[in-house]
C-alpha cells in the first residue's frame, strides 16, 4: 500500500482526493508545520510527499527512509534540496503550467496598473481628490515588450501582448547568451520577468542591468523576487530611470514592512497572488493526481530539470 502525505495545506478537489485514496493511504494536514522536526514527523514513512510551500532542507531529507517521490505542488521548487534528494534516490517533480493563464493575466494587469497609475489614482480618488488630467501615461500598443523567461507563462504573456495589444516581443530563456539579455534590456519599453529561480537567474538583474535599460522603462516581476537586486531596483525607480514597476513578489516572503520599495509611489506591489485563481486550483489538483498516478505506474512525469537524464 502506498502512503501519500500532503505535508502542508493544499486544496484537493473531492474527485481528486478520491482518486489519490485509490493508491493507498492519504494523509493531509490543515496547518503549516512550524519546524523541521514537525515536518519530519509528518512525512516519515511516506512513500510520496505532496509539498505546497514547506521548505524541505537537507536535515529533513537525510532522515527520510521510505520516500520515493516528492511532488512540489507548484511550478517552483527552490525550497527543496534537490542535491540531497538526488543522493537519497528521491524523485522530485513539480507542477508547471497549471497557473499559466493566471500568472500571465496578472502580469498584463501589473503592466497596465504601473503604466496607467491605477493604484495611485484609486487611492487619491478615494481620499477626495478628483484630477482627471493628473495621471498622464502611455499606451501598450506598438511598445516593445522584453520577456525574461520564455516558458509556458512567458509564451502566454507574449501571445496576449502581441494579439491583444499589438506589442512587439523579444525574449530570453535558459539558452540565451549574455549578449541576448543585454540587447533585450537596451531596447525594451517594458520588461517582464517570468523566469524561475535557479543558480543562473538568482540576482540576474542588478545595477549594471538596470543601467542598460531605456529611460522610462516599465518593469514587471511575476517570476521570483530573488532574481532582482532590490536595492538597484529601488534606486532606478527613485531616480526615474524606471518609470514604474509592478511586482507580485519580493526577495523576502512574507514581506518586511520596512522594505523601502513600499515608500515609492511609482510601484505597485501585490502579495504573490498571480497564481491564485479558482481555475488554477482545479488544474493543480488534477495535475497532482496525474503526477502521482504516473509515478506509481512507473512512468514519472514533470521531473525537475536537475534530475532529468
Amino acid at each position: 500500500m502506498t502512503k501519500i502525505v500532503a505535508v502542508d495545506p493544499i486544496f484537493l478537489f473531492p474527485k481528486h482526493t478520491k482518486l489519490l485514496k485509490e493508491f493507498g493511504e492519504l494523509v493531509t494536514f490543515d496547518t503549516v508545520p512550524k519546524n523541521s522536526s514537525e515536518i519530519l514527523n509528518r512525512i516519515k514513512g511516506a512513500d510520496i510527499v505532496i509539498d505546497y510551500w514547506t521548505a524541505l532542507p537537507k536535515e529533513v531529507l537525510e532522515n527520510l527512509k521510505n520516500t520515493k517521490m516528492i511532488c512540489s505542488a507548484s511550478a517552483g521548487y527552490e525550497w527543496i534540496d534537490i542535491e540531497t534528494a538526488s543522493k537519497k534516490g528521491i524523485t522530485i517533480t513539480h507542477c508547471p503550467g497549471h497557473n499559466c493563464e493566471a500568472v500571465a493575466e496578472l502580469t498584463i494587469g501589473l503592466m497596465l496598473s504601473a503604466l496607467r497609475h491605477i493604484c495611485k489614482a484609486v487611492n487619491e480618488t478615494r481620499g477626495g481628490s478628483y484630477k482627471p488630467a493628473g495621471y498622464k501615461s502611455k499606451e501598450l500598443k506598438d511598445k516593445t515588450l522584453g520577456i525574461i523567461g520564455y516558458g509556458t507563462i512567458g509564451k502566454r504573456v507574449a501571445e496576449i501582448a502581441e494579439k491583444g495589444f499589438g506589442m512587439k516581443v523579444l525574449f530570453t530563456n535558459s539558452k540565451s547568451t549574455p549578449a541576448d539579455l543585454k540587447k533585450l534590456l537596451k531596447v525594451s519599453d517594458i520588461i517582464s520577468v517570468n523566469a524561475p529561480l535557479n543558480d543562473k537567474t538568482k540576482n540576474l538583474l542588478g545595477k549594471y542591468e538596470f543601467d542598460l535599460m531605456k529611460e522610462g522603462v516599465i518593469f514587471v516581476n511575476t517570476g521570483r523576487g530573488a532574481i532582482v537586486d532590490e536595492t538597484a531596483l529601488f534606486n532606478s525607480l527613485k531616480s526615474g530611470k524606471i518609470y514604474a514597476a509592478g511586482l507580485d513578489l519580493l526577495a523576502d516572503e512574507p514581506y518586511k514592512k520596512d522594505n523601502p520599495l513600499f515608500k515609492l509611489q511609482n510601484v505597485v506591489i501585490t502579495p504573490h497572488i498571480a497564481w491564485n485563481t479558482e481555475e488554477a486550483d482545479y488544474r493543480l489538483s488534477a495535475q497532482v493526481v496525474e503526477i502521482i498516478s504516473a509515478f506509481v505506474s512507473g512512468k514519472p512525469v514533470y521531473i525537475v530539470p536537475e534530475q532529468r537524464r
